[in-house]
């Protein structure tokens, strides 16, 4: 079935119109028409399952049919990631939402190749969260990450990492080089059996890593270094081998039905024409 993606405040009728690039794509590319069934992702939690009821040039309409709502995990991931040049930064974007991160958040730091012109930002912005939307519709995931920054490292680490609503703590994980560093899973596996904590953030540097005085801050704000191996990983690698090794061991510990978990079903809604 095919996928598209409507914010919040447009979808919650009965009956809804695709955002006009959805709609093209659905009408114009994918030759769908009334009757045609398709799924909606909002990006807060909610797939749709839903019948268009009309299409023409640059207008879909759509029935909704039934609505599925999939809880948060219990553990908020968040992955703070300096910049990184061309498709590297794509591929984290994609990355992150297939593994559950549920905050992302970008960092300007000393050694990053790519940087953000001042006026280049909201144009930067608008194509990192098509992406964050593209790869929501391919993994129907249907929490899409919130995109903070590009930010400079000290005002990154300013930022509370609990939203309203959902307090606790927060432990900061630094991917590091350093020899003699910890394997990740082994510091992930001594948090237990205690509680752990409700957040858990992981720090990955850009192409050249981070420089001595970031590693300074990140460890005087808690940060704890771990490795990820022998080799020496990409940056866009790096990123991924530590997500996925988190959102895996914070799926072990205790945690409510995330991305990949059976999704909670409301009554399908009646179709009245």
């Amino acid at each position: 079935m095919h996928r598209f993606f409507v914010p919040p405040d447009r979808c919650a009728d009965p009956e809804f119109a695709l955002g006009d690039a959805e709609a093209r794509h659905a009408h114009q590319v994918l030759r769908l028409g009334r009757g045609d069934r398709l799924e909606v992702l909002d990006g807060r939690g909610t797939l749709i399952e839903g019948e268009i009821v009309s299409a023409a040039r640059g207008r879909v309409e759509v029935r909704a049919l039934a609505r599925q709502v999939r809880p948060r995990a219990a553990h908020r991931l968040i992955l703070l990631q300096a910049l990184l040049k061309g498709r590297a930064m794509d591929v984290v974007l994609e990355k992150s939402v297939e593994l559950g991160v549920d905050c992302l958040v970008l960092l300007e730091t000393e050694r990053c190749v790519a940087r953000v012109a001042a006026e280049e930002a909201g144009r930067k912005r608008a194509v990192w969260t098509q992406s964050l939307v593209e790869a929501a519709k391919q993994s129907r995931n249907p929490w899409l990450p919130e995109l903070v920054g590009p930010l400079p490292m000290d005002r990154a680490l300013e930022r509370p990492s609990n939203p309203p609503g959902r307090p606790g703590t927060t432990t900061l994980l630094l991917a590091s080089l350093e020899p003699g560093t910890p394997p990740m899973g082994g510091v992930l596996e001594s948090f237990r059996p205690g509680p752990p904590p409700h957040s858990w953030a992981v720090a990955v540097g850009p192409e050249g890593d981070f420089s001595p005085g970031e590693l300074d801050r990140l460890r005087r704000h808690g940060g704890i270094g771990v490795s990820l191996g022998p080799l020496i990983l990409r940056a866009e690698t790096a990123a991924i081998a530590a997500i996925a090794v988190l959102a895996d061991f914070t799926r072990r510990v205790g945690w409510t039905p995330g991305p990949g978990a059976p999704p909670i079903a409301s009554p399908p809604i009646a179709a009245g024409r």
